[in-house]
C-alpha cells in the first residue's frame, strides 16, 4: 500500500513540473513572437547555421519536441530542405541539454522553495498587468516556479534509503554488467516516449541519482535512452504527412540512435572518463557509503552535474561527428522513405496528436493555407482551359476540377478548426485579431474555388445548350484569364512572404478595367442583336467570376496586412488612395 501510495504522490510530482514546463515554454514562445519566427527563418542557409538555430529556438521554447515539431512542419512546407532539417534537429538535440543544466545547478544545490514561491507568486500577479509583454514574462516566471515546486515534490516522492529493502530492485537489476546498462537505456526510452518529454525524463532520472536510488553510470544509460525516446515526438507529428516530413523524423531516429550505439560502446572508455576530468568531484562514489546529510547533498550536487555534463558532450560529440555525415543520413532516409512511400492525405502541414503551440499552430495553419491556395489555382488553370476550349468539353477535366472544389471545403473546415483550437489558448490580442483574420482568409480561399467551379459549370452548360463562344471571345476570356492568374500568383508569393501588397492592388485595378471594358462591349453588342444572346450572358457572368476572384485574392492580402503587427508589415503595404481596405 505504501509502494502505491509513494508511486501517485511520484506521478503527481512529475505531473506539477510538465505542468510549469508546460506553460513555461508557451510563454516564452509567446515573448518570442516575430523574434521567433525570424530565428526560424534563418534555417535555410546552411547545416551549419541550421545547427546553430535549432539550438537557440530549443534555449527559447525550452522544448526540443516543439523544434523538432516544426521542423518537421517545415520540411513538409518544403521550406527547409532535408539536410538542412537534419541540422536544426541536431541543434535541438543540443538546446534540449539546457534543462538538464538549469535543474542540475538550481534544484540540489540551493533551497529551491527560497525561489520557486515568490517566482509563482509574483509571476500569478504581473498576469494580471495590462501590459501584454509584462504579463507574458509574468507567465514565463510562474512557469517556472511550478517547474521548480514539481522538483521539490518530485524529490519528497523518492522515499530515503534508510530501509536497505527499499533498494532491493535496483541492486536485482544493477548486477547484471552491461545487460544492466541496456534495461536502463531501455527504461529511459520508454519513459521518454510515455512522457512525451525528454527534459521531465531527465528530471526525474537527476533526481533518482540525487537520492541515491540508481547509480551515476546507470543514470547516463538512463540518459542516453531519453536521446532514443525524444524521437517518437517528430516520427508521432509525421504520421500520414508530406514525404519530407516522414523523412525528416527517420533522420531524426537515425542520428539519435546511431549516436547512442557508438555512446554505448565508447561510455566506460571514454565518456564517462571524460566528463570526470571536466568536472570537479567523483559521482563514483556510493551514495550508501555517504555519512550525514552534508555529505549526501553535497555529493547529490555532483552527480547531478556530471550527469548533465555527460547529456551535453554526449549530443555535442555526436554532432561534431555526424555532421559531415549529413548527405549521407539524408540519402539512407530517402531510401527508407522512396518516393510514394508517404502519401500525404487532405491536410499536409498541420499534424495531430502532438501538444501543439500556438506559435507552432499559426505557423502550420499558414502553412495549409498556402496548400489550399495551390489547389485553388489549379482549379483555375483547369477552369480557364475548359472554358477556352475550342472543341468539345472534356468531362474528366471538368470532374476532376469538381472534385478539389470538395477538397478546399474539407481543408476549410479543418484549418479552422485548428486556428479555433489555437485561439482557445492565452493568446495576447494581437495573435487573436490574426486568427480571426486568419480564419476569414481561409474562406475567402474556399470562396475562389467556389468561383472556379462556377466558371466550369458555366462552360458545362453552354456547350451542353449547343452554344460555343467565338475565337474571339476565348481570346479575351484568355487575357483576362491571365490578369486574374497573376493576382493569384501575387497572393501565393505575399502569403510566402516574397509579395507585395501595392502589385496586388495593381493587378485587381488592371482586372477591373479590362472587366469594364469587356462587359460594355458586350452589353452594346446584345443590344444590337449581332451575336447570340445565351452566350453573351453566359460570357458576362464568366468575367464577373473571373473579376470576384482577383478582387477576394486582393482582399486576402489587405487582411492580412490589417491583422500583422506594424512592425511587422510590408514596408509599402499602405492601401493606394481611393482604394478600400473592405475588398
Amino acid at each position: 500500500m505504501e509502494v502505491i501510495e509513494t508511486l501517485f504522490m511520484l506521478i503527481g510530482a512529475l505531473g506539477v513540473f510538465l505542468l510549469g514546463m508546460k506553460i513555461m515554454s508557451k510563454a516564452l514562445q509567446k515573448v518570442a513572437g516575430s523574434r521567433l519566427k525570424t530565428l526560424l527563418g534563418k534555417m535555410t542557409s546552411n547545416r551549419f547555421s541550421g545547427v546553430l538555430t535549432g539550438f537557440g529556438v530549443t534555449c527559447v521554447v525550452q522544448s526540443s519536441s516543439a523544434t523538432t515539431v516544426m521542423v518537421v512542419s517545415f520540411a513538409a512546407a518544403g521550406l527547409l530542405t532535408l539536410t538542412q532539417a537534419i541540422g536544426v534537429i541536431m541543434g535541438a538535440n543540443i538546446g534540449t541539454t539546457v534543462t538538464g543544466w538549469l535543474v542540475a545547478l538550481l534544484g540540489f544545490k540551493v533551497k529551491i522553495t527560497a525561489f520557486a514561491l515568490p517566482a509563482i507568486g509574483v509571476g500569478f500577479f504581473l498576469g494580471f498587468v495590462k501590459h501584454t509583454k509584462i504579463s507574458q514574462w509574468g507567465e514565463v516566471l510562474m512557469g517556472f516556479g511550478i517547474l521548480f515546486l514539481g522538483l521539490v515534490l518530485m524529490k519528497e516522492s523518492v522515499p530515503t534509503l534508510d530501509d536497505p529493502e527499499a533498494l532491493a530492485w535496483v541492486v536485482g537489476i544493477s548486477d547484471l554488467g552491461f545487460g544492466s546498462v541496456l534495461i536502463f537505456v531501455a527504461i529511459g526510452t520508454v519513459l521518454t516516449v510515455v512522457l512525451q518529454s525528454s527534459s521531465a525524463t531527465m528530471t526525474l532520472t537527476l533526481t533518482m541519482v540525487a537520492m541515491g536510488w540508481i547509480p551515476y553510470h546507470l543514470a547516463a544509460a538512463m540518459v542516453l535512452g531519453e536521446n532514443i525516446g525524444t524521437t517518437a515526438t517528430a516520427n508521432i507529428a509525421a504520421i500520414g504527412s508530406h514525404r519530407e516530413a516522414v523523412r525528416a523524423a527517420r533522420a531524426h531516429f537515425i542520428f539519435n540512435i546511431v549516436g547512442v550505439v557508438w555512446a554505448l560502446a565508447l561510455m566506460q572508455i571514454l565518456l564517462l572518463p571524460l566528463v570526470d576530468l571536466l568536472v570537479p568531484g567523483d559521482p563514483n562514489i556510493p551514495f550508501a557509503a555517504l555519512e550525514g546529510e552534508g555529505a549526501q547533498l553535497a555529493m547529490a550536487g555532483v552527480y547531478t552535474t556530471h550527469l548533465a555534463a555527460f547529456h551535453t558532450a554526449f549530443n555535442l560529440i555526436n554532432t561534431s561527428v555526424m555532421l559531415p555525415l549529413v548527405g549521407s543520413i539524408a540519402k539512407l532516409v530517402v531510401r527508407w522513405v522512396p518516393e510514394g512511400a508517404a502519401k500525404p492525405g487532405r491536410l499536409r502541414h498541420i499534424t495531430a496528436g502532438v501538444v501543439a503551440t500556438p506559435e507552432l499552430m499559426l505557423v502550420q495553419a499558414g502553412q495549409e493555407m498556402e496548400h489550399m491556395l495551390e489547389l485553388v489555382r489549379e482549379m483555375f488553370t483547369s477552369a480557364l482551359e475548359i472554358v477556352t476550349a475550342s472543341n468539345g468539353i472534356d468531362e474528366a477535366q471538368i470532374e476532376q476540377t469538381l472534385q478539389k472544389e470538395e477538397i478546399t471545403d474539407e481543408l476549410e473546415d479543418q484549418i479552422v478548426a485548428h486556428l479555433a483550437l489555437a485561439a482557445r489558448y492565452n493568446v495576447s490580442n494581437a495573435s487573436a485579431d490574426h486568427i480571426t483574420a486568419m480564419i476569414q482568409n481561409v474562406h475567402r480561399v474556399e470562396r475562389i474555388a467556389d468561383h472556379c467551379a462556377t466558371l466550369v459549370r458555366i462552360a458545362r452548360r453552354t456547350r451542353e445548350a449547343g452554344h460555343s463562344f467565338s475565337e474571339g471571345d476565348r481570346a479575351e476570356l484568355e487575357v483576362m484569364g491571365r490578369r486574374v492568374d497573376t493576382a493569384l500568383a501575387g497572393l501565393g508569393r505575399y502569403l510566402a512572404g516574397e509579395g507585395s501588397p501595392v502589385k496586388a492592388e495593381m493587378v485587381e485595378r488592371k482586372i477591373d478595367k479590362k472587366r469594364r471594358k469587356l462587359r460594355a462591349r458586350h452589353i452594346q453588342r446584345m443590344t444590337k442583336g449581332a451575336d447570340d444572346i445565351p452566350v453573351q450572358l453566359a460570357f458576362l457572368d464568366l468575367i464577373t467570376h473571373m473579376e470576384e476572384i482577383g478582387d477576394r485574392a486582393v482582399g486576402i492580402v489587405r487582411r492580412a496586412e490589417a491583422s500583422l503587427p506594424e512592425s511587422e508589415r510590408h514596408p509599402t503595404s499602405e492601401v493606394p488612395k481611393g482604394m478600400t481596405a473592405t475588398g
